[in-house]
């Protein structure tokens, strides 16, 4: 069934808006890696009861791969999107999320030579035009922050998310169809890989006295709420659907993503949609429009 996706992308999306209001008092860094540690341990300890696969032995055969994983859907493109969403409205960075599908059939039309339609192109390059159009709209921390050309380092930050956490699902799904490994096993490992990784990065990049925010018990209900709605429920939600559908599919599943941030930013943010948003949001969902009629005849 769909809705079961359906509800994990609005879990992610209520997540990530809940996740711009917890960077305005925890260091970036430091929340990226205690998110992803708490998250994984929270799922490790539930397949623990289920599986017999956490051994050593098991466990060093696809360590490479698993680091791989970890590093380029867990962390990598977390700390980027985190980033972003910090310093762009939460509606904007959504939009440049939803570039997903299109970059997981141009990395499975280079990697494994998956044949391109011409309809699937123009869906791709039509909304690679609408997320171009999103670079007219910037609130005034993020016009502080130029970049390169017409790009803010948080919009650079946010294309970036999207082609490094592609590539590592791809690998990811590779290991779900295999099934050396269920969506709630691999999801634990690679959180718990990443939050270890961003807590060691932390103590050298950020100053630990900001951590006692952390005391405050508004902040760490907003945590909680970000780690067993967003990490845990929304992120295995997503593992199920690779595991059922196709990548591209799942992919194009998301983009009831930007729609539920855009509803929880204005309610909790107060963030208000956009002109330029609007206009390139309805772009790029034109694009996929052109891209999922293929899917559909395929």
């Amino acid at each position: 069934m769909i809705l079961p996706a359906i509800l994990g992308f609005a879990a992610i999306a209520s997540a990530i808006v809940v996740n711009k209001m917890i960077l305005q008092s925890l260091p970036l860094v430091f929340y990226v890696g205690l998110r992803s540690l708490l998250a994984g341990s929270i799922l490790f300890l539930y397949a623990c009861r289920t599986t017999h696969r956490f051994s050593r032995e098991y466990l060093r055969v696809d360590l490479r791969s698993l680091f791989f994983v970890a590093i380029l859907t867990t962390l990598v493109p977390a700390l980027l999107k985190a980033y972003a969403i910090k310093y762009m409205f939460a509606s904007k960075a959504a939009l440049i999320g939803s570039l997903d599908p299109f970059m997981t059939a141009l990395y499975a039309y280079v990697l494994f030579d998956d044949r391109l339609t011409k309809r699937k192109m123009l869906g791709i390059m039509v909304a690679f035009v609408g997320a171009l159009g999103l670079c007219l709209s910037a609130s005034p921390v993020e016009q502080s922050l130029h970049g390169f050309l017409c790009f803010s380092i948080p919009e650079l930050a946010a294309f970036g998310a999207v082609a490094l956490s592609r590539l590592g699902w791809l690998v990811a799904q590779r290991l779900l169809k295999q099934e050396r490994y269920s969506p709630i096993e691999l999801n634990a490992v690679t959180m718990i890989l990443s939050g270890l990784m961003g807590l060691t990065l932390a103590v050298f990049l950020e100053d630990g006295l900001s951590y006692v925010a952390l005391g405050h018990p508004a902040l760490l209900g907003l945590v909680a709420y970000s780690v067993l709605v967003g990490n845990v429920f929304g992120f295995t939600s997503y593992g199920y659907a690779l595991k059922r559908y196709s990548a591209s599919f799942a992919s194009l599943l998301g983009f009831s993503t930007p729609v539920f941030i855009t509803f929880f930013g204005w309610l909790l943010l107060s963030e208000r949609l956009t002109l330029p948003v609007a206009c390139s949001g309805a772009i790029i969902f034109a694009g996929v429009y052109l891209f999922y009629r293929e899917e559909l005849r395929g």
